[in-house]
């Protein structure tokens, strides 16, 4: 297995009120580069919040997040590093509607030279070069969201977070981006963590952490290619 990118060890966090809410409780969770990693769990079991503590977008109480050998507490410029570091992908694409595609996706990369030709590229990478002058309500939902992933990974992070990314589309667009999910894998080593209600999307993680009051319940592995081959020889 490759080094991890991810490491948590004895996460927690706690939001304040009339009752204290403990979203995250004491986890431990180790994710190799380049590796997918599934969160399943039901709605209010902690999973979004695990992944914001993951993406820098929240502190943790207690406990280290250690994103490639850095830990987090000690990084002076958080938001450089996440920016850096770090792609996300939720639910809804929070695209900016009077912008093009195009203009969406460099928004990343302002002050940046060749921002525009990055953005290009990274619309090339999930099919949407033909759309790049369209802003978004002229294209469908499945595009949206790949403009939404095209965003993510314009600077190449090494770590894409993805918070229910199929949530609004159909299948056939599920399956065009669960395909991209693999290609990101594998031409540029991304390391990607997604939080799904969705089985077809945890099926295609090597690995589905399953959350549960949150606390991490059991951890899955997929099978290896030879395992599945074996089985259905038995079968």
């Amino acid at each position: 297995m490759n080094p991890p990118a991810i490491i948590l060890r004895s996460v927690s966090k706690s939001y304040p009120g009339a009752e204290v809410v403990q979203a995250v409780r004491e986890v431990d969770l180790e994710v190799a580069s380049g590796e997918m990693v599934a969160i399943v769990g039901k709605s209010g079991s902690g999973k979004s919040t695990l992944l914001n503590l993951i993406g820098t977008l929240d502190r943790a109480d207690r406990g280290q997040v250690i994103l490639h050998g850095k830990d987090v507490q000690r990084v002076s410029d958080l938001a450089r590093f996440r920016r850096e570091e770090i792609g996300f992908v939720f639910q809804l694409h929070c695209l900016l509607p009077h912008l093009t595609l195009l203009d969406n996706v460099a928004l990343p990369l302002q002050g940046q030279s060749g921002a525009i030709a990055l953005a290009r590229t990274a619309l090339e990478r999930v099919g949407l070069a033909h759309r790049a002058k369209h802003t978004p309500v002229k294209v469908s939902g499945g595009e949206r969201q790949r403009a939404a992933i095209a965003r993510a990974i314009v600077n190449k992070p090494r770590i894409l977070l993805a918070d229910e990314p199929t949530g609004n589309v159909d299948s056939d667009n599920e399956a065009l981006l669960l395909t991209l999910f693999d290609e990101l894998r594998a031409q540029l080593g991304m390391t990607i963590v997604v939080v799904t209600h969705e089985p077809t999307v945890a099926a295609r993680a090597d690995r589905v952490v399953y959350f549960k009051d949150g606390r991490i319940e059991r951890i899955e592995a997929r099978p290896s290619e030879r395992e599945e081959i074996e089985a259905g020889h038995e079968a």
